[in-house]
């Protein structure tokens, strides 16, 4: 039954973040705390850790851009609960001077990108991405878990 509390959290968490992550509090309530926040909320849900760590230097980011960064996280989290198997979940946002990058890797599982899937998740992901101007790259093979990238250029 925790996938319906899990359900649930990620309903109201990504509620939490429409409302927090908008341009002016997200200058003030760091993307990093924010992600550090999810995180450690499914954490809890889903017995397996997942960590954040950030790289570069933090700088204020549109609303739009931290929405679809967080919501990213947020998807491969959901991901990585419905479908991986993980044992571990690792998030890394990094700051470069041409663009911002969110990573989310897991240890499960993996599958075959290649073969098409009845979910929407990557698919909403990667429109999000395209909504910003940002691509979303998926490398995964069966028995070797999964990295997403998510590259949003800075303007």
């Amino acid at each position: 039954m925790w996938s319906i509390q899990l359900a649930r959290d990620n309903l109201r968490e990504a509620r939490r973040s429409v409302d927090a992550l908008r341009p002016g509090p997200l200058a003030d309530a760091r993307l990093d705390a924010a992600l550090t926040e999810v995180a450690g909320r499914w954490s809890r849900t889903s017995g397996v850790t997942a960590t954040v760590a950030v790289e570069g230097t933090p700088r204020p980011l549109s609303g739009e851009v931290g929405t679809t960064l967080v919501r990213a996280a947020q998807e491969g989290l959901s991901n990585a609960a419905k479908h991986a198997r993980a044992g571990r979940v690792a998030i890394t946002l990094t700051y470069m001077d041409d663009e911002v990058t969110l990573d989310v890797f897991d240890d499960g599982v993996g599958f075959d990108p290649a073969v098409r899937s009845a979910g929407y998740g990557l698919a909403a992901m990667r429109e999000r991405a395209g909504g910003v101007g940002g691509t979303l790259t998926v490398e995964s093979a069966p028995g070797e878990g999964t990295a997403l990238c998510l590259r949003i250029p800075s303007n």
